[in-house]
């Protein structure tokens, strides 16, 4: 065997730079670390302060961090904080109640990264003197001398007297405790940033779970901005509130799911507007995971508004769900754009069947006696091993989030239909941040009890467990009979408002609506009636249930008695009416007759008749409007809302008028202009399968499915419904179609589809904008959809887009008559 020869390691002086300012590449986190540092050392508060930070010499730029903890004494500086990689916290994980953040003894290069050179000022409560450090990073920062190690660079410690040290620096003298003034910073600190800086501040520690009882102040100062006037949540100087454990003072629907300190038993509790749904006890089959607890809060269009009324901001802005480790956050997990569970990608997968980032908020609380999650040197985030892979895992079998992510993804999405409100997110917002709003007012597509019931009957799948791996299940009786006693009141409030409304001027359709309305209630007071046999919390009883179905059942029978009376009379004004007429159409006949014989070229129905009168009627609506026009226009006073407005209007009559004029020579449409009773589904396919022979040049094909309707009778104006139909048709042969497909379904719902081009794409994201007035689709003047709308409301019915490559390529159209 040949000589052998001792080696070892060389710390080249580089190692600083790879340890500091090229490792922690992130200011916040660097700033963060230090703060961290502060907290460990039992400080009960820090000062972050930032000076000359606008100063044109970058040189005089200055960032200062002072804590008041035990600081350090000449020996802990040499063996502990020189000590490269050191960290104390290693074997101790908590001092008092406080757990410790940091583990990797680098954070302390932090300074590197955020200046170039460091005064530490520093003293324990046994020290006279206040030890000074300087560090000036640039000497570790030679790159062609192989030779140099990092203790080849000799710093010195200087003790200061307390006088000498506030002469020195300027600063008020300290008991204990540590000052870090980093000088030449080496990036510019603007008040965006700075912001930025308060906001993850914010969100670091989570006092509930870092400690109990022990409060942790950060105040940040920078004097060169002036933020008096400015809200907290635009505020740069002051004390920075702790935003993660600050109670949303609004209900919402949310989930808590909890792993016990020995990793037994997994407990998980449902909250629906804040009240208690059901408790569940099971074994804990993640053996790695244990004294974990996920709190996800789901944000309906209400909870949104009230957190941004709350908070000053967005929800989505603010962050979604946060990792916490022995009460300090990691980051970036959480930070809006950070989609560290994958949670959009996963909801871009389905339509309509997954929670995305932006309709959570909440946090995962992990204490870590045993350094199992593992923090990253960087500080970004957590090495992804087998216990962190317990947590996250998004695919069967499912990390421990992702099981109480789904059990909340499933009692809102198939339980609470997404809990969707009547009106869009942005009009929400307007009305919760003004002044006159209360939570009373929210609106919903769906009653309460009609999400409720059918969530609380799907609670098994909800769960997602067999029934020998439940240990416990308790569900809240009293939940479903709080929700039935607030309908109940609701419906004793709206009977009486009925009663107190009854009139003699309400028209036969006013009293159509209401005497159905009122049937409709008595059948829902007998479903809660049923449901209240279950109810235990119930405060109204049997006597309110009679009181209510008495006065149902009175006023149904008062607008009842009401309907015939003016059936009848309408019956007989009516009949008068007709007769009238038909006297008038005599006399009028006999003195036209031998002229209106002379010019006609051949003989006209006395329904054509009627239909040319309605022509006349038409054509002055449009010479009025055009001469108005006219004269605005000459005036210079008109405006071009209303000259869309009156084109609308010209428009609508010159084609009813080529409506009529199609329809001249058919007989029995002497009353389309005028509303009646049609049997909407019958006239439609009727309408289609003469189509082609009233406009000649057409070479559409028609297909007409009727898929669950036979008769749905409704009081319009066949003429505007054909006129609705024909401006439908139009839009698809612009579009390129050969086929048009009508599908009824559900009640009276018509899906209006073709196989041309389809929406464009500029429309696809705001599909709505095709409605307004002056917005087309085609080559045309942006008042046809608008039209159709307006004459569909006029039929209580509304239209609305479905999508493209529904039924056929092109777009899809659907019409509901309520």
């Amino acid at each position: 065997m040949g000589d052998s020869e001792k080696l070892h390691f060389k710390t080249n002086v580089l190692l600083k730079s790879i340890i500091g300012k090229d490792l922690i590449t992130d200011d916040n986190i660097a700033v963060l670390e230090l703060v961290k540092n502060s907290f460990d050392a039992l400080s009960k508060s820090v000062n972050i302060i930032f000076s000359n930070i606008f100063d044109e010499n970058i040189e005089n730029s200055k960032l200062v961090i002072q804590d008041f903890g035990k600081g350090m004494n000449e020996k802990d500086i040499q063996d502990k904080w020189l000590n490269i990689a050191y960290s104390e916290k290693k074997n101790s994980k908590n001092i008092g109640d406080r757990l410790l953040a940091g583990n990797k003894g680098v954070g302390r290069f932090s300074c590197d990264r955020l200046g170039e050179y460091l005064n530490l000022y520093t003293r324990t409560s046994n020290d006279e003197t206040i030890n000074h450090l300087y560090i000036d990073w640039t000497k570790f920062e030679i790159d062609d001398n192989l030779e140099l190690n990092i203790q080849d660079i000799d710093l010195r410690l200087v003790k200061l007297s307390v006088d000498e040290f506030i002469t020195y620096t300027g600063y008020d003298s300290f008991s204990s405790g540590t000052i870090l003034e980093i000088k030449k910073l080496r990036r510019e600190w603007d008040y965006n940033k700075i912001l930025n800086l308060k906001n993850n501040l914010e969100k670091l520690i989570n006092p509930n779970q870092a400690f109990s009882n022990d409060k942790f102040k950060i105040e940040i100062i920078a004097n060169e901005i002036d933020d008096n006037n400015l809200p907290y949540h635009q505020k740069i100087n002051g004390e920075v509130g702790n935003r993660v454990f600050d109670e949303l003072n609004f209900k919402s629907t949310s989930i808590e799911s909890t792993i016990d300190s020995e990793g037994k038993i997994i407990t998980t509790k449902l909250f629906d507007r804040g009240v208690n749904v059901f408790t569940l006890t099971e074994e804990n089959r993640y053996s790695l995971l244990k004294d974990i607890k996920i709190t996800i809060f789901y944000l309906n269009p209400y909870a949104k508004a009230y957190f941004t009324r709350q908070t000053g901001i967005r929800s989505v802005h603010f962050g979604s769900i946060f990792l916490f480790i022995n009460g300090f956050r990691i980051p970036p997990y959480g930070d809006d754009g950070d989609d560290w569970l994958n949670l959009e990608l996963r909801k871009g997968q389905g339509y309509n069947r997954f929670i995305g980032a932006r309709e959570l908020l909440g946090r995962i609380e992990v204490i870590d006696h045993n350094s199992q999650f593992k923090i990253i040197s960087s500080r970004a985030g957590i090495v992804n091993n087998d216990v962190f892979e317990e947590l996250t895992k998004e695919s069967a079998p499912y990390g421990f989030y992702f099981k109480t992510h789904r059990r909340l993804e499933r009692y809102v999405v198939e339980g609470l239909k997404w809990d969707s409100a009547r009106e869009k997110d942005e009009n929400i917002e307007k009305k919760v941040l003004s002044e006159s709003w209360d939570e009373s007012k929210e609106e919903f597509k769906e009653d309460e009890l009609v999400k409720i019931r059918r969530a609380l009957n799907s609670i098994v799948p909800i769960i997602g467990l067999k029934k020998d791996e439940i240990k416990t299940l308790q569900i809240n009786e009293k939940f479903i009979g709080n929700i039935i006693d607030k309908e109940i009141e609701k419906k004793s409030n709206e009977v009486d408002e009925l009663i107190g409304n009854i009139a003699e001027n309400y028209t036969i359709e006013d009293l159509e609506k209401i005497t159905s309305n009122l049937k409709r209630k008595i059948n829902e007071v007998e479903i809660l009636q049923s449901d209240t046999k279950i109810s235990e919390s119930n405060e109204f009883g049997i006597e309110k249930f009679d009181y209510i179905q008495k006065k149902l059942t009175e006023a149904l029978n008062q607008f009842s008695s009401l309907q015939l009376e003016k059936l009848e009379v309408e019956r007989e004004r009516q009949k008068l009416e007709a007769e009238k007429k038909k006297l008038e159409e005599e006399l009028q006949f006999e003195i036209e007759k031998n002229t209106y014989l002379r010019y006609s070229s051949r003989g006209l129905s006395e329904d054509a008749k009627g239909l040319i009168h309605n022509i006349k009627i038409t054509s002055k609506n449009i010479q009025s409007n055009v001469h108005t026009l006219i004269e605005k226009i000459r005036n210079k006073e008109i405006k071009d809302k209303e000259l869309i407005r009156r084109l609308e209007v010209i428009n609508f009559n010159s084609e009813k008028a080529l409506k009529i004029s199609k329809l001249i020579t058919r007989s029995n449409f002497k009353t389309q202009a005028n509303t009646q009773i049609v049997d909407v589904v019958r006239y439609i396919e009727q309408y289609i399968s003469i189509y082609s022979d009233m406009y000649e040049n057409s070479k559409l094909q028609f297909v007409f499915n009727n898929n669950s309707v036979e008769v749905f009778e409704k009081r319009l104006s066949i003429l505007e419904l054909s006129l609705i139909i024909d401006d439908l048709i139009s839009n698809s042969e612009k579009a390129g179609a050969k086929i048009i497909q009508i599908d009824i379904q559900n009640g009276l719902e018509i899906l209006f589809s073709d196989d041309g081009k389809g929406l464009s794409n500029v429309f696809l994201d705001r599909p709505e904008k095709i409605f307004e007035l002056g917005i087309t689709t085609t080559d045309g003047s942006g008042i046809g959809l608008n039209s159709v709308r307006n004459a569909l409301n006029q039929m209580q019915a509304k239209i609305s887009f479905v999508g493209n490559g529904i039924k056929l390529s092109g777009a899809t159209f659907k019409i509901d008559f309520i």
